[in-house]
């Protein structure tokens, strides 16, 4: 039994991805589509002249609002295209990834930091995720972000060690 239904669209409106999550304890907690998941989740929507929140899953993009794109997990590879797009386009981006991937936040700030992306850290802790903020904390979060450059990065990674 699914509870919700997420389709994504590409740039072009045609669905390339769907996930589903259930609550019910029979079912997997979630069911992605098959076919390739090197997506832009919901391209179609995203304003790519404005800055981009990454997040990890669909609920936490509900939540962090317009221009927010789930990466469905919690890494994002040079090669894939979102990575791309983000550095072809060279706007700036908002990290609000759970605290237990803050490592993984970090090395996705240093992969874009090459391509002098502007990033900003959005504190999410103590939630366990952007999903279970309101979207008026998310909003504060946001505004409080933390810029992270190089001299940060390297602070920060110390500090997670």
């Amino acid at each position: 039994k699914v509870n919700y239904f997420f389709p994504s669209f590409d740039s072009e409106g045609y669905c390339n991805f769907f996930t589903a999550r259930t609550y019910t304890k029979k079912w997997p907690n979630y069911l992605n589509g098959p076919g390739n998941k090197d997506i832009i989740f919901n391209d179609l929507f995203v304003d790519w002249t404005q800055p981009v929140t990454l997040v990890e899953g669909v609920f936490d993009a509900i939540v962090a609002g317009d221009n927010s794109i789930p990466i469905m997990g919690s890494t994002l590879r040079r090669n894939s295209l979102l990575f791309q797009k983000i550095a072809n386009k060279n706007i700036p981006v908002y990290l609000a990834l759970d605290p237990d991937a803050d490592k993984k936040a970090l090395h996705i700030a240093k992969n874009l930091l090459q391509y002098g992306i502007e990033i900003y850290k959005v504190d999410v802790s103590p939630y366990k995720d952007v999903g279970e903020m309101t979207k008026e904390e998310f909003q504060k979060r946001k505004e409080a972000a933390t810029l992270i450059d190089n001299n940060t990065l390297v602070l920060q990674t110390a500090l997670s060690i």
